[in-house]
């Protein structure tokens, strides 16, 4: 019994050390792109050696993908959630909920767009992390559905990500999140957004002569 709790105490200890580096380079990842990121600032960072960074994890490489995925984890989450009822009222859900765990999480928003924007991973890690904003977008795609729109289903998802993305754009500077005021101006710019995906499909109105 004793060993059992020692080798449970071991785990436990391993596994705090690897949450300590990872949300180290979380912070580093979103202060800078990924490839500037270097193990030995993540080790100064963390206050740990290069060779215990190596312990967890191959490579930098290696570390951005398993914060990206952590946080892509969550999100995707969320979304299924909220696609749970999937009634018209599910889109604003997804929107909303979207813009909810950005908002709470600028870090990964930043990390999020310095991927977006062209980071280079290896091979192996680039597939991984594109099958994670795949699955975003595919539920982008299911919810641009229950809004009513038929066609071009994933220009419009993409649409619709880019969209909500631009909405963050203002505090993607701001790592420590945002005020409880400018939070609830996201939701109105939310709001807004989805009423005018809503109208996707809408007829247009007669054509004014000037």
């Amino acid at each position: 019994m004793a060993w059992a709790t020692f080798a449970q105490l071991r785990r436990k200890k391993r596994e705090r050390r690897r949450e300590l580096i990872a949300e180290t380079a979380r912070e580093l990842f979103a202060q800078k792109a990924f490839k500037e990121v270097t193990v030995r600032e993540i080790a100064r960072a963390a206050g740990v050696s290069v060779g215990t960074i190596y312990n967890y994890y191959s490579s930098v490489g290696e570390l951005f993908v398993d914060v990206f995925l952590e946080n892509g984890r969550e999100i995707i989450q969320l979304m299924d959630e909220a696609l749970e009822d999937r009634n018209p009222g599910a889109f604003r859900r997804v929107c909303q909920a979207y813009i909810l765990y950005l908002s709470g999480n600028i870090m990964f928003f930043q990390i999020m767009s310095h991927f977006i924007i062209g980071g280079v991973l290896s091979e192996d890690a680039r597939p991984k992390l594109n099958e994670c904003m795949r699955a975003v977008i595919d539920r982008f795609e299911e919810t641009v559905r229950l809004a009513g729109i038929h066609t071009n289903t994933r220009i419009a998802a993409h649409t619709l990500f880019s969209a909500l993305n631009g909405i963050m754009i203002s505090y993607i500077r701001n790592p420590d999140g945002i005020s409880d005021e400018l939070k609830q101006h996201t939701f109105r710019l939310t709001d807004k957004m989805t009423s005018i995906f809503e109208s996707w499909n809408a007829p247009a109105g007669p054509t004014q002569v000037k």
